[in-house]
């Protein structure tokens, strides 16, 4: 009886063991530092654990039972790292610090054999497509290389065609299999010229790809996707404006095919918005607001931290009352927007530790003082500084003459929370009923509407 509890327990000692594997990875000419393992969320990545090479550059992590498989990423400094695959092997990586992707070599690992592999033979093909789709488009077609650019440009796109089917078949229950499913590649016919190129990949770019598999956000397949989509509808030439008119046509599509699976659905809204904010990209926000917010929970405490700022930019799209600010001024006076008798008023949310800040506000401060009267313009300065004397500080040297207030909180101000304030300079622009008018983002778009409005002539 003994010897039986005794095996069992050994049995399930050795089992839980096993649910536990090694990552070793060998780096040539490393620092002494810590090392980061880190997973992911879509382009997030939260910490998990950490190590310190020894002084041949070996570095030893144990991934543990309770990690997901799927992607990891290894941080060897900041700005220095290299993506894993994880389905419960155990890894071992060798390269050198200086060229870590290229002398990259996975000693064992089945996915990250072919992970890399895969990453190597797409940035192969991507490099002989940019070479020879110019040639298909410009060489002239008179000359006999013409028809030997053609024909090597058909044969590429159909050998890394076969070759992604290929190791697909090959390796169907792959975890890194989930990721080149959704980068097959298309097939670009050599007629088209640049141009048609690019409407066929807005109109084909999803035609193999699947947004129902969840446990791809443990990765940056989504992400990818989106940006390289959002990619095509970019152009240099393109103002703010049109860029914005641009992007909500790719917003469309991606949300479209995105709307399948609830959980996928809300990762990609909650990653464009995190993205068209970076940007400033007040029009697009506005508009995933108003046609893309996830269902809303009828329990205010279980809102998301998602559709509570997609509630705010609808509440906040041109055309609705700015919500209501009652916030203490230098002397500690309550200033009410709604009291503010004036045409326009513009609120101006900054803080001195903001660069642009400096650089934005001068410019407004003197079209403030020398081009409009009060009865047509008045600003509402609103500081996300935290300490008193370097607000205070701030004011003084610059001797601005507006309504400058503060709650000294920063971005737990209340006023930045109900304007959804996530950088600075942001402007509002309101009309004597305070309505929104124009939310600009630079100072030239904003002497643009004030010409408009008339505010200035």
């Amino acid at each position: 009886m003994k010897y039986s509890i005794l095996l069992i327990f050994l049995t399930y000692y050795q089992v839980s063991l096993s649910q536990e594997y090694n990552l070793k990875i060998q780096v040539q000419d490393i620092p002494e530092k810590e090392i980061y393992l880190a997973g992911f969320y879509g382009d997030q990545n939260h910490i998990l654990d950490t190590a310190v090479p020894d002084t041949t550059g070996l570095i030893y992590f144990t991934l543990k039972e309770s990690y997901y498989p799927g992607m990891y990423r290894i941080f060897l400094d900041k700005n220095i790292y290299f993506d894993i695959i994880y389905n419960h092997e155990n890894i071992e990586i060798k390269t050198q610090y200086n060229f870590l992707y290229d002398s990259l070599k996975v000693i064992s690992s089945k996915e990250n054999m072919i992970y890399y592999d895969f990453l190597r033979a797409n940035n192969e093909y991507r490099r002989k497509f940019d070479l020879l789709a110019p040639l298909v488009d410009y060489y002239p077609q008179t000359d006999t290389f013409y028809n030997i650019a053609k024909t090597r440009f058909v044969n590429i796109q159909e050998d890394f065609v076969r070759y992604v089917n290929e190791v697909i078949e090959s390796n169907p229950d792959a975890w890194a299999t989930k990721i080149f499913r959704l980068r097959q590649p298309l097939f670009f016919d050599p007629e088209l010229d640049e141009a048609g190129r690019r409407e066929y990949a807005t109109e084909h770019f999803f035609d193999h790809i699947d947004f129902t598999d969840v446990e791809l956000i443990r990765s940056n397949a989504y992400t990818s996707l989106a940006i390289e989509y959002m990619s095509i509808y970019s152009n240099p030439n393109f103002t703010q404006e049109q860029l914005e008119e641009s992007f909500i046509q790719a917003v469309d599509k991606i949300m479209y095919e995105a709307m399948d699976n609830n959980i996928i659905y809300e990762f990609i809204v909650d990653y464009l918005v995190g993205g068209f904010e970076r940007f400033h990209f007040e029009k697009v926000l506005d508009y995933i607001a108003e046609n893309y917010s996830p269902e809303q929970c009828k329990n205010e405490e279980r809102k998301t931290d998602l559709q509570t700022r997609l509630i705010k930019y609808a509440e906040l799209a041109k055309g609705k009352k700015a919500p209501e600010i009652v916030i203490p001024d230098i002397n500690g006076e309550q200033i009410k927007l709604s009291k503010i008798n004036s045409e326009y008023t513009l609120i101006l949310f900054w803080a001195s530790w903001c660069p642009h800040c400096n650089e934005v506000l001068p410019k407004i401060h003197n079209i403030y003082v020398n081009s409009v009267s009060r009865n047509t313009l008045e600003v509402l300065s609103v500081s996300l500084d935290t300490e008193k004397e370097e607000w205070l500080a701030a004011l003084q040297e610059a001797n601005y003459t507006w309504i400058d207030c503060s709650e000294l909180k920063g971005w737990d101000s209340q006023v930045a929370i109900d304007y959804n304030i996530y950088a600075t300079p942001t402007m509002f622009l309101l009309d004597k009923n305070k309505k929104i008018v124009a939310k600009p983002i630079t100072f030239n778009e904003l002497k643009n509407i004030f010409f408009k409005e008339n505010i200035i002539r």
